[in-house]
């Protein structure tokens, strides 16, 4: 379970981090802060796994609450999102592949998609979290009665 914890709190941390590019963070970092962000929602997908195949599994059973049905779809658009922000980060990286793919060297489309792509992970991060508000208020609540005693 501490390896759960640990992968989401990295991945805040990168995910975050991988904004002050906003800031004036310099674009190479950017790269590397989004890079590792993205290894680490993958890891984040992994780890979670279980979870995913028994949602699937109560879904197609009709065994849902609503609650979970919506914390669902929002982790499919923020995956979505979160791979769209990811794929035209890798094509302006790379804007070689750009000039081969789409004939053009105006990039511009490609900033507007990743813009708009990494607004939308950040809206969906942040639902996300409320979503699993009552989890991380209790790790913290017994978090601070370990050390009470």
């Amino acid at each position: 379970m501490t390896h759960k914890r640990t992968i989401s709190v990295l991945l805040a941390i990168f995910f975050i981090k991988s904004f002050a590019i906003l800031f004036g963070m310099s674009i190479p970092l950017h790269m590397v802060m989004g890079s590792v962000a993205g290894i680490l929602s993958v890891a984040h997908i992994c780890v979670n796994r279980q979870w995913i195949a028994s949602i699937r599994k109560a879904w197609k059973e009709g065994k849902l609450t609503q609650k979970t049905k919506w914390q669902y779809r929002v982790d499919l658009v923020l995956v979505l999102s979160w791979s769209i922000c990811i794929f035209s980060g890798i094509l302006i990286g790379f804007s070689s592949i750009i000039y081969t793919l789409a004939e053009r060297k105006d990039l511009f489309f490609f900033f507007v998609i990743h813009l708009f792509s990494a607004m939308l992970c950040l809206v969906l991060v942040l639902i996300h979290i409320i979503q699993h508000l009552n989890q991380i208020k209790a790790y913290f609540k017994k978090k601070q009665q370990t050390y009470d005693c």
